[in-house]
This record gives C-alpha cells, sequence and structure tokens, in this order.
C-alpha cells in the first residue's frame, strides 16, 4: 500500500520567526525554513496520498491567494503572537491562548472548511514572515517526495490515521520476554557501554559498586590496580560488604573515591536516601557513576519500585558540587526495549538517535 501523510505540528511565532513547536516536549522547536512546508502541511491535512497531494501543489503553487482568504485571515493575525496553529487529520485550528485554548476549549477557531477549498491558509496566515520562496524549485514528484521525506524526518508529517503498519509489533506479548536476551545484546546494555566508554578514565581509587559482581570490573574495564569492593544485600562470593545501601551506617563517611552503581537505584525504595549515603561515603572530590532504566519492562529482583526520568535524577544528585547527565534513547529505542528486541537488530542511526522525551537509560557523573 502506497504511504500516506497526515500533519503533526503546532505552529508558533516567537521574536518575528515561524516555528513548528513539539507539545509538552523537550525538543527544540524546528524553524519553519520555506513557504513550500506550509504548503504541503496544508495539503496533507485533507489529502494523504503523496500522488494525489503533488497533483494538488502543482495546481496551487502559483496561484494568487484567494480574496476570501485574505479576507477572513485579517480575523485572526492580531492573535498570531499569543497563539498556536493545530494541525491534524482534517483540521486546522487557531488556539488564541496557546496550549491553554487547547486544554480548556476556550478562542478555538476552526479554519478547516476554508483550507480543505483552497489550501491557502497558511500561506496567507503566515505571509508577513521572511520564509523562502521555493515553490517553484519543486519541479517533479521526487522533488516532492524528497521534502515530503524531510517532513516526516522532521516528525512534523506522520503516516496518516489507519495506515501504520503495525507487523510484527502488534502484540500482547513481548517478542522477547528476556530484555532481548534471546535475539542477542538489550538495548540497555548498548547504553550502559556508551556510558562506560565516557566515564571509564575517571574511575579510580579506592572503589566501591553497589549491587554489582566481582566479573562487573572486568566489563567495566576497571583500572587493575584499583582498589575494588562490592556492598551487596546478601553474602556471595565477591562480596566485601553485606548490608543495606539505605543504611548509612555500614560504611564509614569519606571512605570511596568512586562509587559505582548501576541499575540498582531503581530497585530501591527510597533511591534518594541511597543516593544521600553515597554522597556521605564519597571522599571530597569523589564521584558516583550511576544508571538507571527510564524505560524497560519490570523486572522484580526481588522487586522493583521506580523509573527515574533525567529529572528526578537531577534532584536525587542535587547536594553534589557538581554533575552531568547522560541520556540515551528515542522512540525506536523505547519500544525495542519494552519489546525485547536486540541491539543487533537495529542500526547504529537507530541506537544513537536521542530524542529527550523517550529516553531508555539515564546516567550520571556527580561529584562531591
Amino acid at each position: 500500500m502506497p504511504k500516506q501523510y497526515v500533519p503533526n505540528a503546532f505552529l508558533k511565532v516567537e521574536d518575528s520567526q515561524l516555528y513548528a513547536i513539539f507539545a509538552w516536549s523537550q525538543r527544540t522547536a524546528e524553524i519553519i525554513q520555506s513557504k513550500s512546508w506550509l504548503t504541503i502541511l496544508e495539503i496533507f491535512i485533507h489529502e494523504h496520498s503523496l500522488e494525489n497531494a503533488y497533483q494538488i501543489f502543482q495546481k496551487i503553487k502559483l496561484e494568487p491567494i484567494a480574496q476570501k482568504v485574505i479576507q477572513e485571515i485579517k480575523k485572526y493575525e492580531q492573535l498570531l503572537e499569543n497563539a498556536l496553529v493545530f494541525l491534524a487529520d482534517g483540521s486546522l485550528t487557531i488556539f488564541g491562548k496557546g496550549f491553554r485554548s487547547f486544554i480548556e476549549k476556550e478562542m478555538q477557531y476552526e479554519l478547516g472548511s476554508l483550507s480543505r477549498e483552497t489550501y491557502q491558509v497558511l500561506p496567507q496566515l503566515f505571509s508577513q514572515y521572511q520564509l523562502k520562496d521555493d515553490l517553484e524549485s519543486i519541479e517533479n514528484i521526487e522533488d516532492f517526495r524528497k521534502l515530503v521525506e524531510h517532513l516526516e524526518n522532521l516528525g512534523l508529517l506522520s503516516p496518516a490515521t489507519g495506515s501504520i503498519d503495525w507487523g510484527d509489533l502488534k502484540k500482547t506479548v513481548p517478542i522477547c520476554q528476556a530484555f532481548g536476551l534471546t535475539r542477542g545484546t538489550p538495548v540497555d546494555r548498548y547504553y550502559l557501554s556508551k556510558f562506560l566508554k565516557e566515564i571509564q578514565p575517571q574511575i579510580g581509587g579506592n572503589i566501591l559498586e553497589i549491587g554489582g559482581t566481582p566479573k562487573d570490573k572486568d566489563f567495566y574495564q576497571i583500572n587493575q590496580g584499583a582498589s575494588y569492593q562490592i556492598l551487596n544485600l546478601e553474602a556471595g562470593p565477591g562480596v566485601d560488604i553485606v548490608g543495606d545501601a539505605h543504611d548509612v551506617s555500614v560504611i564509614k563517611p569519606e571512605s570511596f573515591d568512586s562509587v559505582i552503581i548501576f541499575n540498582v537505584l531503581e530497585h530501591c525504595y527510597a533511591p534518594w536516601i541511597v543516593v544521600e549515603n553515597i554522597f556521605t561515603w564519597l571522599k571530597p572530590g569523589g564521584k558516583c557513576f550511576a544508571m538507571v532504566p527510564s524505560a524497560i519492562r519490570i523486572h522484580a529482583t526481588p522487586v522493583d519500585y521506580w523509573r527515574p526520568l533525567p529529572d528526578a535524577f537531577v534532584w536525587m544528585y542535587k547536594n553534589f558540587s557538581q554533575h552531568k547527565l547522560y541520556v540515551y534513547g528515542n522512540p525506536t529505542t523505547v519500544i525495542a526495549s519494552y519489546h525485547g528486541i536486540a541491539v543487533e537488530e537495529l542500526t547504529s542511526e537507530e541506537l544513537d538517535a536521542y530524542h529527550p522525551d523517550y529516553p531508555v537509560a539515564t546516567c550520571i557523573v556527580a561529584e562531591k
């Protein structure tokens, strides 16, 4: 089935510049660069087929703005400073109070009918802003297709409603129930390896790992000359300190230069207390190296309490003198992590792409 599209955008004017913003997102707004972007986005509100959209584009791209569009848009021009323009399947709506209008259902002005009739609402609404006039440069369907794909990659166009190909993902059980281990390397292991490459030179001195195993030192490629001790709830081979990380008394203050705690804090009933204790156990200038999964299936070993997000992680480490956050993930790897799709089934581009609203692994280096 040929691919079909629908717009997925909020447009906003700020400092005399037109942007596409991403709703309730940490992602940076995208500058609307060209008149062609507006025309294409408006066409796909109503016509989802690429071929049909191209025919409409060719027909209207050089037509003068209809007088009735000019007259109607005059009613809304004074709103643009505070408004959002919402583009969706069959809908072009001005939210006069921005997102407040979206939530409160006030000052909403629907221009979908006029848009369907003319495909000229967006060009006229934003005619006073300096956009590149590139309409004539799109000479054939391949030029058009490339621009459509670019807008899709930016997140401004999406598969049309009802046209998503779920394929093997439309399952109510995971593809691999063991995080991806039956297929290859779990996604979170990939991000842990990336984090380790960043931090390995900083780990040294007297090292404490919380919740680790003796083999971890080799996996982490820690300096072989460093002192390395393991704190765990239960006694076992290679465990040096048996105790609860929530109990500050299990270790003397200012005992360690480095503390490693990977994939443990989510299993702590009060992870902020554990972080406070780590602060106490570190020497001045010592560092904590931590990772938590932000998107992974529940794994009760023995219990699973939390999925700390980046803001929560920063808050937990607020008493440290400085910190650096490392966040990894995007919508594709969130799905892969939950479904147990392995690293080997994804490209490096898919794994390394970053979207701030879709963390899979959240890591931090914090210095006392």
